[in-house]
């Protein structure tokens, strides 16, 4: 017999071992974690309150503020701070978050400085955690959404407003996804709750302190509700919808207002009285823009040379724009590969309005929002727009990732997208023209300002290095997407990859693990940082009445260590001070503190100014430069007066006592109306002018003045709180009680209980009409602005709760 001839089978192909991908629900409980986790990685040194976070307006006023006020009173806010300035209002100058629950809370079981910290921890979080569930929502998976997220949250938009101390520009920023989460899923789901969530988002906005930051967020929502709403209206075709929605979003808005009212309500009432918030001009709105040039920033940070080297076209900057070179990588996927989906294309024209508008006045494209839009003219800084831009490339980078992990599943051996490494090769160029044309680059980018030109030169070899790191993290991020591409790299390892990449570069790139370059500082806790110096040490001693002092040359003048040991002064730092105070000071149209006008005896004495700070004078010049030698014999002319001695002589500081200084309240027999500021402050500048005989106000009090000779009173304050100042007042004829402290209509007064108008005196300070005899004189706070606002806020948070009940026992039901 034949032997059967047996046909070989072709051995099977190897195949990968297959390994099962984790499941979306697991996915997602990683992200939340991995989310919550990385901002320790920045922040990890300061959340036990071994180091204090630093920031420069921190320092300056918030701490000793959010402390004295806050924290130390509970719930009995103070709305007007005698501290510093002479007398300045709190809720109603937009100072701080102080009605911004979360944090209020934090200050009430953790000490002030932590909670501070705890602050940028959790809205670092927020950020990216508002990020991942509105792309969520949005229909991408988990790990796209979870990178986006990261992008966001570790934008410089928000990493880098620690050093600047700028909690309310954080909130507002970190708060935007969230607002645009629960838009969403109104508008898909056609549910009012949701619209009322993204009220309360904004509510909680304008709480934080920051309404520039609140403004462009409106924008972006009323945006997004249009674009959803044409949407709505083609897929339904029915005005029932239409109108319900519309409904729904301008209820949603309104009732933002609302719940916020305790905040606005009373800025509003401020705003002809602060030196913010007026319109100004275009100069002054288009003021602090971001350069054009600075847009090389999203490439490498150390571009425009950061906090050390900085030669861009503002004064100064303390923050970055930079958000990591990948996220730019993965937006420019989405553009290319992706541009067919409403929300890539909706989010790249945002990014490109944030954008032109961010430029400000360096293109004549600002001027269209300026006279179109209501209330861009009185705000400054256009460049803090740009925190829209960062989040639309987030968003971008969330849809390119999508792509990128879509890709496998089309083809086994996707290539890799053109665009990508076109985007690439970007930072790889500029390495190479940087390395090779560095005299002709520099005279491009020469600015036009001589310190500039230095810190330009100076600032070259950051360049480089900067644009050596982008180089660096561009090719490992394409090494990695190759391997995601081409199957060689499972997805979750991938995620792990990028969120590692990302997370180093935007360590390094803003040297945040550096502190003595970077945004995220430390210094030591308030008790050791605010440590009492020669001179406070001194100050503290005199016990003997109520005085202020005032800085000169004093360099801790700025950082709140004389509030913090009980120490008033006329200097200080607040965001928005009264404007008639800038003016009695003559800061003009600034809003720091300057000595100007002080300098002068009626406009000290009348400050109740005790002491003056000042340099202790070496007493053989010849060693210092001829700039040094000069302002030193200015120093010791001035300090020559006879109204001058030194109270104390220590090694850096000398206290000078102000012998002619007037009492906190004292009477003044003598009045004369005049007709402007102009001749108030002209009138006081005169050496011979009699300010203790007479007062200058802007309208007649009614009644004849008593000669100065006949005249005999005294005034004792019993009581002086931020809310409230009692004096027993004694004297001879009807006069007027002059109390130095700034006037604002908010203050009323009463004479043995009876309401009695307060004055404006010396342009700045109060006056109330007084008859002869003892009298007991009561000055309360009493804002019919802030008293509202807390009426309308507590009915929209109990109705608030109220539709939370509802929906909770609907849903049961259910």
């Amino acid at each position: 017999m034949r032997k059967k001839r047996r046909t070989r089978r072709p051995s099977p192909e190897p195949q990968e071992r297959a390994v099962a991908p984790l499941d979306e629900n697991r996915l997602h409980r990683i992200a939340l974690v991995v989310l919550a986790a990385l901002p320790l990685v920045f922040y990890w040194k300061f959340i036990f309150g071994g180091q204090m976070l630093y920031g420069t307006d921190w320092l300056g006023a918030g701490y000793i503020h959010l402390r004295e006020f806050m924290a130390d009173r509970a719930f009995n806010i103070g709305l007007w701070w005698p501290a510093i300035l002479s007398g300045q209002l709190t809720a109603a100058g937009f100072f701080a978050d102080i009605f911004y629950l979360p944090t209020m809370l934090l200050r009430l079981v953790l000490p002030v400085y932590v909670a501070w910290t705890w602050t940028f921890v959790i809205h670092t979080f927020v950020a990216g955690l508002g990020t991942y569930l509105f792309l969520k929502e949005l229909g991408l998976k988990v790990i796209p959404s979870a990178l986006a997220g990261v992008a966001y949250m570790f934008a410089g938009s928000l990493m880098t407003l620690a050093y600047a101390g700028h909690d309310g520009r954080l909130i507002g920023t970190a708060l935007i996804p969230l607002a645009l989460f629960f838009l969403h899923r109104g508008m898909e789901r056609r549910q009012f709750p949701q619209f009322l969530l993204c009220g309360v988002i904004v509510a909680l906005q304008l709480l934080s302190g920051h309404l520039q930051k609140v403004y462009y967020t409106v924008l972006v929502l009323l945006g997004y509700f249009i674009v959803m709403w044409v949407k709505a209206i083609r897929e339904e075709r029915s005005a029932g919808t239409a109108i319900k929605l519309l409904v729904y979003f301008g209820v949603g808005m309104g009732f933002s207002l609302t719940l916020s009212a305790i905040q606005y309500l009373p800025v509003y009432g401020n705003l002809p009285f602060a030196s913010r918030g007026a319109e100004r001009g275009y100069a002054y709105a288009t003021s602090w823009s971001m350069s054009i040039i600075e847009t090389f920033d999203l490439i490498t940070p150390r571009f425009s040379g950061g906090l050390e080297n900085y030669w861009g076209g503002n004064p100064f900057k303390l923050h970055s724009e930079y958000l990591g070179v990948l996220p730019l990588l993965f937006a420019v996927v989405a553009i290319a590969r992706a541009w067919k989906r409403r929300t890539v294309r909706f989010f790249t024209i945002t990014f490109v309005a944030a954008l032109l508008m961010a430029w400000g006045g360096n293109t004549p494209f600002y001027r269209i929002p300026y006279h179109l839009l209501p209330g861009i003219s009185m705000f400054r800084g256009p460049g803090m727009i740009f925190f829209i831009a960062a989040f639309s490339l987030a968003v971008l980078a969330g849809f390119g990732l999508q792509r990128l992990l879509d890709a496998p599943s089309d083809k086994k051996r996707s290539p890799m997208p053109r665009a990508l490494l076109i985007a690439a090769a970007v930072p790889v160029v500029m390495l190479l023209l940087f390395a090779i044309a560095k005299g002709p680059i520099i005279s491009m980018l020469k600015p036009s300002v001589p310190q500039k030109v230095a810190a330009l030169n100076a600032n070259f070899p950051n360049m480089t290095t900067g644009l050596l790191i982008a180089t660096i993290v561009s090719l490992v991020g394409l090494g990695v997407v190759s391997l995601l591409v081409r199957r060689r790299m499972r997805a979750e390892w991938f995620a792990a990859a990028i969120a590692l990449v990302m997370t180093v570069d935007i360590g390094v790139s803003l040297n945040l693990w550096n502190e003595a370059k970077g945004y995220i500082r430390g210094v030591p806790p308030p008790a050791e940082y605010f440590a009492e110096d020669e001179a406070v040490a001194f100050l503290k001693r005199d016990t003997s009445m109520m005085y202020r002092v005032m800085p000169m040359n004093y360099q801790r003048s700025r950082d709140g260590v004389l509030t913090y040991h009980g120490i008033q002064s006329v200097g200080g730092e607040l965001p928005n001070p009264l404007q008639t105070y800038q003016d009695y000071i003559g800061a003009g149209k600034s809003v720091m503190f300057e000595v100007g006008n002080l300098a002068h005896p009626n406009f000290m004495n009348l400050l109740n100014v005790k002491y003056v700070i000042g340099p202790t004078l070496p007493e053989d010049a010849s060693r210092y430069d001829a700039q040094s030698r000069q302002v030193i014999e200015q120093l010791r002319g001035y300090f020559a007066d006879p109204r001058f001695e030194p109270a104390m002589v220590g090694r850096q500081y000398t206290v000078y006592r102000n012998t002619l200084f007037l009492p906190r309240a004292f009477f003044v027999p003598g009045y004369r109306v005049v007709k402007d500021k102009d001749e108030v402050l002209g009138l006081l500048m005169r050496r011979d002018f009699p300010a203790t005989q007479t007062v200058l106000l802007y309208e007649d009090p009614g009644f004849s003045p008593t000669a100065d000779s006949m005249f005999n009173g005294g005034a004792d304050i019993t009581h002086y709180d931020a809310n409230r100042i009692e004096l027993s007042t004694r004297a001879s004829a009807e006069a007027l009680l002059v109390l130095s402290e700034n006037w604002h209509p908010a203050w009323k007064a009463a004479v043995d209980g009876e309401p009695v108008p307060i004055l404006r005196a010396y342009h700045t300070l109060r006056a109330i009409r007084v008859g002869p005899g003892e009298h007991e004189v009561v000055l309360t706070y009493d804002s019919v602005y802030y008293n509202l606002g807390l009426l309308l806020t507590a009915i929209s948070l109990a109705f608030l709760l109220v539709a939370i009940g509802v929906t909770v026992v609907r849903r049961r039901k259910k």
